[in-house]
């Protein structure tokens, strides 16, 4: 029973690269049957690859054009945005110069008259990409101090639609943009 649960368990697992060999296997068989219609070997040659091409990449060009697409919003517009500094007197501060009011291991943030507002929702339907970043805001004025620009990518229909466990794809480097910003943000007091 252990041996017939591990084959239907490996066979679950990789079910996604047997759907792409059965795409490839209907996708030269059409391609063969397309190109048969041609009697110049050159027009058969050509629509044999053309359709071939098409039919195998078309379930999975949304994956790759949408991954480009998340990979150059990670590179050119994600990141930590500074707009205003705040500088804090010294019973903010520790003797080694860390923020009291800011543990980076966990991201808790303790400082009044602070709030954060988080940026989420669809940036990209098309594509399936989120926004996932969020911002400082002083409370009183209102004012936006900096943010960080995050993405999360959901992929292509297939991964969507046909994987098991469907996880997001975030742009690189999130906790260190979140310790980045409060160290650009708040400034010890200089004496």
């Amino acid at each position: 029973m252990k041996l017939i649960n591990e084959i239907l368990g490996f066979a679950f697992l990789t079910s996604p690269l047997w759907l792409i060999l059965i795409f490839l296997v209907v996708s030269l068989w059409i391609a063969i049957k397309v190109a048969k219609c041609f009697k110049r070997t050159s027009a058969r040659l050509a629509s044999g690859v053309g359709i071939f091409l098409f039919v195998f990449l078309a379930p999975f060009a949304d994956e790759i054009v949408g991954r480009m697409y998340f990979n150059h919003l990670c590179a050119t517009e994600a990141g930590v945005k500074v707009y205003q500094t705040v500088e804090l007197s010294e019973r903010y501060w520790d003797e080694e110069g860390r923020a009291r009011f800011y543990d980076g291991k966990n991201g808790n943030f303790t400082l009044d008259g602070y709030r954060v507002e988080y940026k989420t929702g669809a940036y990209s339907s098309f594509f399936h990409i989120d926004n996932a970043g969020y911002k400082r805001v002083n409370k009183k004025s209102g004012q936006i101090l900096g943010e960080i620009i995050d993405f999360v990518y959901w992929g292509g229909w297939m991964r969507r639609n046909l994987s098991p466990h469907n996880t997001a794809n975030a742009c690189e480097n999130r906790r260190e943009h979140s310790r980045s910003l409060v160290k650009q943000i708040f400034k010890r007091k200089k004496l």
